[in-house]
């Protein structure tokens, strides 16, 4: 990993967001200290949420877990973490300028690439280029980059403060049921999924959330049951939930009681006789 330049490149405009509020003093810390440790070829840091709490003596790894998912989620890294998987891996920072190697004067745009076949294909800005002449050409159009970045962020809406408590919640739930951490596709279709559901239910509050989440995991009813606790699942069902816990129905024959022939059947399997 190659830091010789001894100099981290850190945006003067992150403290803004620290003052809007998009970012704590403990996010900044932690995005300051992945940028120190990136690779100034690539603009890679190798870690995990492990990883940064003990080398940063944090409390637990499940503060770094949710300060790396914040991170992420406001666009400034991302994370290329295999479901499941506990050890290091990539992080790429987003608008990072490298300094060193191959692309020496670009700037990664962690947004854009993609791991694909076992490897990182890592996405470039456009880097200053050089020389008086070639400057002022590619000054104006840079200057008309910017203003259609500018533009494209005024019609972004603003990061939904709720989509990290909230699915850090279903995580914990989740894991709590069954023992071992989700498989879901938070950069996929669970994670749109769960974008797309805070978008259009601003009234639903963390304690709405989870009694509805509770109810989910509660529920004994085969179909919902054979659902594996997706998360994509639970929010097309979402307000199925809001009475509490689904049950699995006994069987029932006509008038609403059991028939005999499902009770001769309850009984010959009870005993043993069939299977």
């Amino acid at each position: 990993m190659s830091k010789e330049n001894g100099f981290a490149p850190l945006r003067r405009g992150i403290w803004e967001h620290v003052r809007d509020g998009r970012l704590s003093l403990q996010d900044v810390a932690v995005y300051s200290y992945i940028i120190s440790q990136a690779d100034t070829r690539t603009g890679i840091w190798k870690g995990s949420a492990g990883a940064l709490s003990g080398e940063l003596a944090m409390r637990s790894p499940r503060m770094a877990r949710r300060i790396l998912e914040r991170l992420e989620h406001g666009d400034y890294i991302r994370r290329f973490a295999k479901p499941g998987e506990r050890f290091c891996y990539p992080v790429l920072v987003h608008k990072f300028p490298l300094t060193q190697g191959e692309h020496e004067g670009e700037v990664v745009d962690a947004l854009s690439s993609s791991f694909r076949n076992g490897c990182l294909d890592i996405a470039y800005f456009p880097g200053e280029v050089r020389g008086e002449v070639e400057g002022e050409v590619s000054a104006s159009q840079r200057r008309s980059e910017k203003k259609e970045v500018r533009r494209k962020q005024a019609a972004k809406p603003p990061a939904d403060a709720r989509f990290g408590p909230f699915l850090e919640f279903a995580k914990t739930s989740f894991e709590a049921k069954h023992g071992h951490p989700p498989t879901w596709d938070c950069f996929g279709k669970d994670g749109a999924a769960l974008a797309a559901f805070l978008r259009r239910a601003p009234h639903v509050t963390l304690m709405v959330w989870t009694a509805h989440l509770d109810a989910y995991f509660d529920s004994t009813e085969d179909f919902t049951v054979k659902q594996g606790g997706s998360l994509a699942y639970f929010l097309s069902r979402f307000d199925t939930f809001s009475s509490g816990p689904i049950f699995e129905k006994p069987i029932r024959g006509t008038h609403g009681k059991q028939s005999a022939s499902d009770l001769a059947m309850r009984n010959a399997k009870a005993l043993g006789f069939v299977q």
